[in-house]
């Protein structure tokens, strides 16, 4: 009878400490506050930690420096990605960190009214991330560029009246046209930007599901809709299949 209850505390004990066990995952922050890599990861990382992942928060801020510590870790690692930094990161998507296609969306070109009768020496407010010579490819040399550290600063900047321009994506571009004060039209010319999330150390397809489901709740979903993100849900060999595709046309 002693024997009998030692071995069934023995497996209530295993089994306590196998419930409490958390599965890890690091997710890597690669932008500032009020920049949507910012506003996506926060969400992921809360979503991670409700679905019961011990997760590790590396707040590094800088597209550049979170690629390389995403190149160089051997933990299970997530991060949200887009694009249009393949080149500049010289970090693509493959079969082996491809975990899903979040959004695609055109990307905007928007004028003050203040400078529409301007003709040269326009300047132009973008991503530091943003591929300069395509944008002078697209827009002309004849303008003067100026990067911003994301979406939300390169809104205030045209909103306060220190650029005539903007390339920005699609929800920050409908809060310039609320504000009344320009307009903007998607640009048939510049690339269309997909936002993704990508890991490493993971099993990408079953690391897949649990992103998405997180994509599902209300934070998501809500994300999504007041910006008008459209989202090619597909299989995960469609949608990486769209994304290589798409991302050479960030080639300048």
């Amino acid at each position: 009878m002693k024997k009998l209850m030692m071995m069934l505390l023995s497996v209530l004990f295993m089994s306590t400490a196998h419930a409490e066990t958390k599965q890890q995952i690091t997710i890597i922050n690669n932008g500032k506050a009020g920049g949507s890599y910012h506003a996506r990861t926060q969400m992921y990382r809360d979503g991670l930690v409700a679905a019961g992942y011990d997760v590790n928060y590396e707040d590094v801020g800088k597209i550049s420096q979170a690629v390389k510590m995403f190149k160089e870790t051997d933990r299970p690692t997530v991060m949200v990605y887009s694009n249009n930094q393949v080149f500049k990161q010289e970090l693509f998507h493959t079969a082996d960190n491809f975990i899903m296609l979040e959004y695609q969306q055109p990307l905007y070109v928007c004028q003050t009214n203040e400078s529409k009768n301007k003709t040269s020496g326009l300047t132009v407010a973008h991503g530091k991330g943003y591929d300069t010579k395509l944008l002078n490819k697209v827009l002309g040399d004849d303008i003067v560029l100026v990067p911003y550290k994301n979406s939300s600063a390169m809104l205030k900047g045209i909103l306060g009246g220190d650029v005539d321009m903007m390339v920005n994506n699609q929800g920050m571009s409908f809060k310039y046209m609320d504000s009344g004060k320009g307009k903007c039209e998607p640009s048939n010319l510049l690339p269309t930007m997909q936002a993704t999330v990508i890991g490493t150390n993971v099993d990408v397809k079953q690391m897949r599901e649990v992103m998405f489901d997180i994509t599902m709740d209300i934070p998501f979903l809500e994300y999504h809709n007041s910006r008008q993100l459209n989202r090619p849900s597909n299989t995960w060999e469609n949608e990486l299949a769209i994304v290589k595709d798409y991302e050479k046309q960030w080639r300048n």
